[in-house]
């Protein structure tokens, strides 16, 4: 999956869990800049954050890496 496909994937996540960018980012201890980054494709999470997210957002690191 390419950055901006993963960024297009982790907002669709977000937002059927009824997050805001900011509400991600504080739960994932990231800045809402940083979350901001990885929706817009200019980079992505390490896998330590990724799992963060993951934990958050309900779901497995597949499922977040688009593999299911």
């Amino acid at each position: 999956m390419s950055p901006v496909q993963f960024g297009q994937h982790l907002s669709t996540l977000r937002k059927s869990v009824g997050l805001t960018r900011r509400d991600l980012a504080r739960r994932a201890r990231v800045s809402r800049r940083t979350l901001e980054g990885w929706e817009l494709g200019r980079n992505g999470p390490c896998l330590l954050v990724s799992a963060r997210l993951a934990e958050v957002l309900g779901i497995s690191l597949d499922r977040l890496a688009g593999r299911t």
